[in-house]
């Protein structure tokens, strides 16, 4: 083993050793075995470098699959298996991908859990796709399946409701930041019972980055983590759990491949889309650490910082538009006809590996014939489509921000605080690292629930309900607001759309620079000048006063993925004739080209912006 000093993990006091890290207790049967998966016989190996003894397994040797409404069967390896079983993965089912959108359509209930499984089954057939074709890029089965588990846990990081949750952070950031005055009291009750300060919100959320603390939590479970000071060694043995020398890519007949740190990081790179930006990192990075540059195109498949035409994107096209409105979109010819090709990159301005050079560089990455022009743009279209008509229909909009109001609301109080730690007697109790150093918040907000990983497992669609029993049990009259929120929810009364309009991209671009208060205020001063008696009055003579928090001003922008850039321009294809070449070593493949002349397809504008009111 490696050395197993860690300041991230808990420890505990035994008769051996004094420190060694608190063990991860499990139900056992009547045999002592472990019940689950993966049921092997537990032993005591001891780490020659610290002495501590761990109680560790080998996975499962079995390989699975599951059933699938969009990509029918899904192989789940043993390694694959362990991830798929753990708290922060299997907290994904409680977790709807399209948030709100169910009030709109209301068969749009599938999971985070049913996405990523499926994210992860076709990024595996794109990869043995193109490793069947072309051998001379090396790919390994160990590649494969760190991308394919980079598919799995891509989503570990966001939080109830979806992306309901980050526009719920950023609006309690700027309501804390504008009214401090309406969180006094928590924070005074915060200070007095725990003795610190409460935790400052970032002005930015990323729920990517979420995913990666999330992951470190599934390993941590194991009793592993990634160990920057030795990347090419087995992961580190911190605790009790899967044994490290037979954790990673079976290999049949006993033998495994097991899962070195610079895999983990390489699957953290894949989520994240650039260089890890990572606490514990001995140094800043500034390029991909987990595999060379011959094999940079494997990080396409899950996050494509090129173009966006990834297989994240393609899953959850497909099966939210089938949930939503029946659409039998399939795209599964990418994944056919897919393959590797040098590439002038589209984005020099902001890629990592560009911006500090002269011009451009040629990247390996994934290409497409070019007969898939049009076709490419049709996926593209496909995302601003269901942009407009599901995950930015007027009743999915008003029902979030309701949510985001809602969580707004519960968020000032101190009784709807949440505990970060629960009973360490319980027998699921295991070490958890935050990404904090010295993490000392013994309860926090749910603003605050993502910056610690065992109190985000917690955290889920399931909240509301939470809330309202915290309701019940101190019926304050502060709390009024609150109530009445959720009882509107639960009578379907969501925020209603009640003025929208188009903005110019070229005659507008001024007024779309406005901030949403902004233009809030000058919508009041309007309604004030020119709204006449007769508007600001009811029927029976009573005056209508209209105040800024009677409504809210959404600012709503559909694009194909791209902002104003035509998306299939950032992507390169081949020719017939060059796709000869694709058998050629690394060095001599041929090179993909920027299209010339756009699809017939093609729309005339690729951004559109609109304001709308909702009350």
């Amino acid at each position: 083993f490696a050395a197993t000093d860690s300041t991230r993990s808990t420890l505990h006091s035994n008769g051996n050793n004094a420190m060694s890290p608190a063990p991860r207790r499990r139900p056992t049967g009547g045999n002592g075995l472990v019940i689950g998966t993966p049921s092997a016989q537990p032993r005591k190996v001891r780490d020659p470098a610290s002495g501590n003894v761990f109680t560790v397994r080998d996975m499962s040797k079995d390989a699975r699959d599951c059933n699938d409404n969009i990509h029918l069967d899904i192989k789940i390896p043993p390694a694959v298996q362990v991830i798929l079983d753990s708290a922060p993965v299997q907290r994904l089912v409680n977790l709807k991908q399209l948030g709100c959108a169910f009030n709109a359509y209301p068969c749009t209930t599938h999971t985070r859990k049913e996405h990523s499984l499926g994210v992860m089954e076709i990024v595996g057939r794109l990869m043995s796709s193109i490793q069947e074709k072309q051998p001379c890029l090396n790919i390994t089965g160990k590649d494969i399946l760190c991308v394919r588990i980079a598919g799995l846990c891509h989503d570990l990081g966001h939080g109830p409701y979806s992306h309901c949750y980050e526009a719920f952070l950023k609006a309690a950031y700027k309501n804390e930041k504008e009214h401090p005055e309406q969180y006094e009291e928590r924070n005074a009750r915060f200070r007095e019972q725990f003795g610190v300060e409460m935790p400052p919100l970032p002005e930015h959320y990323e729920h990517e980055k979420s995913s990666l603390m999330m992951i470190d939590s599934a390993l941590a479970a194991e009793g592993l983590e990634i160990d920057w000071d030795a990347l090419d060694e087995p992961l580190k043995q911190i605790g009790d759990g899967i044994d490290r020398e037979k954790f990673g890519l079976d290999l049949g007949k006993g033998n495994v491949d097991p899962f070195t740190s610079r895999d983990w990081i390489f699957i953290k790179e894949c989520i994240y889309g650039g260089p890890l930006d990572e606490p514990h990192a001995p140094t800043a990075q500034v390029g991909f650490v987990g595999r060379e540059k011959k094999k940079e195109f494997l990080y396409d498949a899950v996050n494509n910082r090129h173009n966006g035409l990834d297989l994240d994107k393609m899953d959850y096209y497909i099966r939210d538009g089938r949930n939503a409105y029946g659409g039998q979109s399939n795209w599964s010819i990418f994944i056919r006809d897919a393959f590797v090709a040098k590439g002038l990159c589209p984005n020099p301005h902001t890629c990592f590996e560009c911006k500090n050079k002269e011009g451009p560089v040629k990247h390996l990455m994934i290409c497409y014939p070019k007969k898939h022009v049009t076709l490419a743009m049709d996926f593209f279209a496909t995302r601003i489509r269901n942009h407009e008509n599901v995950y930015t229909h007027k009743k999915t909009k008003g029902a979030e921000l309701q949510m985001v109001d809602l969580l707004l609301e519960a968020d000032k109080h101190f009784e709807m605080l949440l505990p970060t730690c629960v009973d360490h007697r319980s027998p699921f109790q295991f070490p958890v690292p935050s990404r904090f150093d010295g993490f000392r918040f013994k309860r926090l907000p749910i603003s605050r629930a993502w910056m610690y990983p065992e109190l985000f497992l917690r955290v889920d669609d399931s909240i509301v309900s939470i809330i309202e029993m915290r309701v019940l049990e101190d019926p304050s009259p502060q709390h009024n607001c609150l109530m009445q929120l959720i009882n509107d929810r639960r009578m379907h009364k969501f925020y209603k759309r009640v003025a929208e309009v188009e903005i110019g991209i070229e005659n507008g671009k001024e007024f779309w620079k406005k901030t949403e208060d902004e233009i809030k205020k000058e919508f009041l001063d309007d309604y004030t000048r020119f709204g006449g008696e007769q508007a600001r009055h009811t029927s029976d003579g009573n005056e209508l006063v209209l105040n800024e928090s009677d409504f809210i001003v959404e600012k709503r922008e559909l694009h194909y993925g791209r902002k104003d850039k035509n998306p299939v321009s950032q992507m390169r294809f081949l020719t017939k004739r060059d796709q000869s070449k694709l058998s050629n070593p690394v060095e001599d493949l041929p090179t993909a080209e920027e299209v010339e002349i756009l699809p017939m397809n093609a729309p005339r504008s690729y951004l559109r912006h609109t304001i709308r009111l909702f009350c």
